[in-house]
């Protein structure tokens, strides 16, 4: 990888680490539920990036995005989450 995509990365997970506070347990409202069934392989998404990803459904589904758009935007960055697993 070259260093500044590195430098990026690792920064994001930085930023993330302070905006998105590990929580043992959430619970989510069944519409995230609903839309992370949806996604091929999330299950085997490291459990941090698992709790991300329906942070992001959640934040999605509370700005009033369209489930598609939500569904569609959730697959490709679990497709991201994956690589970096």
């Amino acid at each position: 990888m070259e260093p500044q995509l590195q430098y990026a990365t690792k920064r994001i997970v930085e930023l993330e680490s302070l905006l998105l506070v590990d929580v043992a347990e959430t619970v989510w409202p069944a519409e995230v539920g609903m839309v992370y069934g949806q996604i091929e392989n999330a299950g085997d998404l490291p459990a941090h990036h698992q709790r991300r990803l329906k942070h992001h459904i959640n934040r999605m589904w509370l700005e009033k995005m369209p489930v598609p758009a939500i569904v569609t935007a959730a697959k490709s960055l679990a497709s991201a989450m994956g690589e970096y697993a």
